[in-house]
């Protein structure tokens, strides 16, 4: 392979990652593919075959700086010693976000793509913090990918902490702006114009349970899961191409309902935020140790 990238965005899901995607792509020194690098997770990864990776890049300009992203990469065990293998010398970013939200968040994703089936969160999350998961890849996709902690310090282990920018929602929060040029400055790039129009990226999500059900319906149509790990495969034909349509078209028109529809707002008691915070502040502590952030606001149980 003649080239390997020079950064990876390498978390976390559901915590903005794709806006810093976007952000970076806009940038004129920077080339990222459109979709997600998923060489370093795939299952059917191998140490001697580059080349699923040199397929992804191969539009990749000379003169620009390279990056790919992959936010499964920083809470899967395996990712960071092929990283270190592979791209010892790359940048790594990774924007983190509560941990209580991003599960709750992840959980409602994995029920509109058809992954996981349509039960009251309250339920799902009882069943999972008393280590009862339906489907089995739910513990990892739901409660594992936000043990930041232990996902950094299996990094740390590999690459060197100036290797690694940990930007996290709280700094979203204050300025979008900050968290562009902290980026770019970490990547030796010049600020260029504030990309997105500036804007703070919006939860998509979809929380209404008539439309998580229609939304789902149509992604058992539009594609297959692999029962172990959920990985998605689509389905061939009109058929397929149609349900997936109809159930993106859902999906966009309940995301831009929910500014009038209150009701679509992720339903979760106070007590299942306060158990899943339980759960993740051990590993909360074990951050801020890592990383000198202030991440306070993350122990507190608030509402949706």
């Amino acid at each position: 392979m003649s080239r390997l990238p020079d950064f990876v965005i390498i978390g976390a899901a559901k915590s903005a990652s794709t806006w810093l995607h976007l952000a970076l792509r806009e940038h004129p020194a920077v080339y990222m593919p459109g979709e997600e690098t998923a060489f370093f997770e795939d299952p059917n990864y191998r140490e001697e075959d580059l080349a699923p990776l040199s397929e992804a890049l191969q539009a990749a300009p000379s003169d620009k700086l390279l990056g790919i992203k992959c936010p499964n990469y920083l809470c899967t065990p395996q990712c960071a010693p092929r990283l270190a293998k592979h791209l010892p010398n790359a940048r790594l970013i990774a924007i983190l976000r509560n941990p209580v939200d991003r599960a709750i968040s992840q959980y409602y994703h994995l029920i509109r793509a058809g992954q996981i089936p349509v039960v009251s969160a309250d339920v799902a999350f009882s069943r999972y913090l008393a280590g009862h998961y339906d489907p089995p890849y739910a513990q990892q996709i739901v409660i594992d990918f936000g043990r930041y902690g232990m996902g950094v310090e299996n990094f740390r282990r590999r690459f060197p902490p100036e290797q690694l920018l940990i930007l996290t929602d709280l700094d979203m929060r204050n300025s979008p702006l900050d968290v562009f040029s902290r980026a770019c400055g970490f990547l030796g790039i010049e600020q260029t114009a504030m990309p997105l129009q500036g804007s703070v990226p919006r939860n998509q999500g979809v929380y209404l349970l008539p439309v998580l059900r229609f939304i789902q319906r149509m992604n058992h149509y539009g594609q297959t899961y692999d029962a172990a790990t959920g990985v998605a495969r689509l389905r061939p034909g009109l058929l397929g191409w149609g349900a997936r349509y109809l159930a993106r078209l859902g999906s966009r028109a309940s995301a831009a309902s929910r500014t009038f529809v209150r009701a679509q707002e992720p339903a979760v008691s106070a007590k299942t935020r306060a158990a899943l915070l339980e759960f993740y502040l051990p590993d909360i502590i074990r951050l801020e140790a890592m990383t000198n952030i202030d991440l306070s606001a993350w122990k507190i149980v608030r509402e949706a």
